[in-house]
């Protein structure tokens, strides 16, 4: 898959990206910071304040240093070569990041290592991590995912691909989305994207759920809004935006409304503000 499908694909995935983390801790040593560990399906992010040292993921080699971000994705063979020498202070934390039954890093392979480009900011988000990791309050847990959110983001600055040979499923559904991206400004059926899967309509409709965590209709009316929301910046009319996104003019706004919360003139108004 080239460059651009890649980031098309993972654009669209993101829409139903769903974080959580597993524990959090800043500390100098940890106990999962060891030779031949087990493969887990959870993913691994730390920020090393201080130390040097080494680390391997798939027997590919990354040597490890003061300020960098480090991302050890799940399902992936992972070891810290012992050195006795080697003594890190470091922000730690699990987390998972789903797009349905699939985690995301299970999908797209992006850079081991990063510099972190804001330090301050980078141990503020993980501070916050880790505060919200001990915090039972409702707000905690909006407090982690932001927090989480942000350093993922940090990522997807940087250069990804799809994981070579991805499951069959993952493969039909690349080329589904990848259609309904191209064809938004059309009327979609199940039955055509069910086709292009090669799947019967009812057994798509779940195959689509399991893999992004939600329906088709759910999915495209995503797309439909994020796209309209950028044209309504523009001054094209209410009803050229709604062909553009392949609805009637009252079913747009009436699925706007739903979405947004706002009427598509009243969130034009509201840009200009």
């Amino acid at each position: 898959m080239h460059q651009k499908e890649a980031i098309d694909s993972l654009r669209s995935l993101l829409l139903n990206l769903q974080v959580d983390v597993v524990v959090a801790k800043v500390q100098n040593a940890c106990d999962d910071w060891k030779p031949n560990q087990p493969i887990q399906s959870f993913n691994r992010m730390y920020y090393i304040i201080d130390g040097t040292g080494s680390i391997e993921v798939d027997r590919a080699a990354y040597q490890v240093k003061p300020d960098q971000l480090i991302l050890l994705p799940c399902h992936t063979v992972q070891s810290f070569p012992d050195d006795s020498d080697a003594t890190f202070h470091k922000y730690w934390c699990h987390f998972t990041a789903r797009v349905g039954s699939r985690d995301l890093f299970e999908l797209y392979r992006f850079p081991i290592c990063i510099e972190a480009p804001d330090k301050p900011e980078v141990k503020r988000w993980f501070q916050q991590i880790v505060d919200s990791n001990t915090d039972m309050s409702p707000a905690a847990i909006l407090h982690s995912r932001s927090a989480l959110l942000n350093l993922l983001g940090l990522y997807l600055q940087h250069p990804c691909e799809m994981i070579a040979n991805p499951a069959a499923a993952a493969q039909k559904m690349s080329r589904v989305l990848q259609y309904i991206e191209q064809h938004l400004d059309q009327k979609i059926t199940i039955e055509q994207l069910a086709g292009l899967a090669h799947y019967h309509p009812n057994y798509f409709i779940r195959a689509f759920n399991t893999l992004l965590g939600c329906s088709p209709v759910q999915y495209m009316n995503r797309l439909r809004v994020e796209k309209a929301r950028q044209l309504l910046a523009s001054d094209q009319s209410i009803g050229s935006i709604a062909q553009a996104v392949g609805m009637e003019q009252h079913n747009f706004s009436t699925m706007f409304k739903n979405y947004t919360g706002f009427a598509p003139r009243d969130f034009r108004r509201m840009l200009k503000f």
